[in-house]
């Protein structure tokens, strides 16, 4: 056999992958497409059980389905709740057909579910959708994070105090920190819980989720000054630059004494919490 003809074999086992990976995807049973199921009928025996060549391709196809929704809804409840059930599942559906699994993680399913919603009509004009979006997705994201080892806050006892401004402060993976245009932590809460959720009322909220030391989700809203210093210091500036951006953002002015004195309880809470992992000092 020569190059040639181990490269049309390789073409030929390529498009009937890729025609099969079709096929499990299709939006309805394979027996209900006269034309495919004929294709399927050239390409697949039938079973020795008496299932025609389309029927055993369905089961795969069915299987696609049942699991890769019901994954979103397990990774997505409060946009499950937030749109109803058959809202919910059209939107998966949509999505599944523009984004099927790129990987045999299930974790990743839903990694563009959030900018799909904020983009496609009409979900793109549920605000509240599009917050429990991202709220859940920022779950996911927390929960399958890399870990890190806790911070032993005795590691700073020799620092000077002209260091400080120059420090970066190095957060858990799991940290995420979203701003939501509605309380959806407790409507989420309430849900993981197994009561009943009520729409809640408009509230801008600033939320940090994160795993803790058991693994276990947790979430809080905080403030607007130690969210705003929360989200400079993720973003990689000094300690000193970030406490100017938060003091000097949009309702967070404050002068440098008050400052100093709300950053260093900032900063004995998030550690104890788990939130700091590394301190690392200029040379």
């Amino acid at each position: 056999m020569d190059g040639r003809d181990l490269d049309e074999r390789e073409r030929s086992l390529l498009d009937l992958q890729s025609w099969v990976v079709d096929a499990v995807q299709h939006p309805f049973p394979l027996t209900a497409d006269s034309e495919l199921a004929g294709r399927i009928d050239r390409v697949i025996g039938a079973s020795a059980r008496g299932m025609g060549p389309a029927e055993r391709l369905d089961v795969y196809r069915e299987q696609f389905w049942l699991r890769h929704l019901s994954n979103l809804r397990d990774h997505f409840p409060t946009v499950a709740w937030a749109l109803g059930p058959d809202p919910f599942e059209k939107l998966s559906a949509e999505y599944l057909r523009e984004f099927p699994p790129r990987t045999w993680d299930l974790h990743q399913l839903g990694a563009d579910l959030p900018a799909h919603t904020a983009s496609h009509a009409p979900w793109r004009d549920d605000v509240l959708a599009c917050d429990a979006a991202r709220l859940d997705w920022a779950f996911m994201e927390s929960h399958v994070a890399p870990d890190a080892s806790p911070f032993d806050p005795r590691l700073l006892s020799c620092a000077r105090d002209d260091a400080w401004p120059s420090a970066r402060i190095g957060l858990h993976p799991s940290v995420r920190a979203l701003t939501l245009a509605y309380p959806l932590h407790e409507v989420r809460r309430a849900l993981k819980e197994g009561r009943a959720a009520q729409r809640p009322s408009p509230q801008r909220t600033r939320l940090v989720v994160w795993r803790d030391a058991r693994c276990s989700p947790r979430d809080v809203a905080i403030d607007p000054l130690a969210f705003a210093l929360l989200t400079e210091l993720a973003n990689g500036a000094a300690l000193g630059e970030a406490c100017q951006r938060a003091a000097g953002a949009e309702g967070n002015e404050t002068n440098a004494a008050a400052m100093g004195e709300r950053v260093s309880a900032c900063f004995q809470e998030w550690t104890a919490i788990g939130w700091v992992s590394a301190v690392t000092f200029a040379v």
